[in-house]
């Protein structure tokens, strides 16, 4: 299970709304190696889920302005640089904090 290390309030937004963010540009797990290859793992386990089960994973991420914000949806594909959703809508994965399924 993703623990989300803050006491800020999380916003969900709807997937449509990803399009319209900016995200940024620097990994924002930089600093943690390990959560990075948590992330990729967490990442691929939501690819498998949405393939088998049809089951929405629920993604934590910052956008530039430094907000954290989280989104329901189904994982496509999980690309070495962002993750595809359904809806053909594209995650930056370097502003990915982690995935709950």
């Amino acid at each position: 299970m993703f623990y989300l290390p803050t006491d800020d309030s999380v916003e969900t937004i709807d997937r449509e709304q990803l399009t319209g963010l900016e995200f940024v540009h620097d990994d924002v797990l930089a600093q943690d190696p390990d959560q990075q290859k948590r992330r990729r793992a967490d990442a691929e386990r939501a690819v498998l889920l949405t393939n088998t089960n049809h089951t929405k994973t629920t993604i934590f991420f910052r956008t530039a302005d430094g907000h954290t914000k989280r989104v329901r949806a189904m994982v496509l594909t999980a690309h070495a640089n962002y993750l595809t959703l359904k809806g053909d809508i594209n995650l930056p994965l370097r502003a990915v904090l982690g995935l709950e399924s």
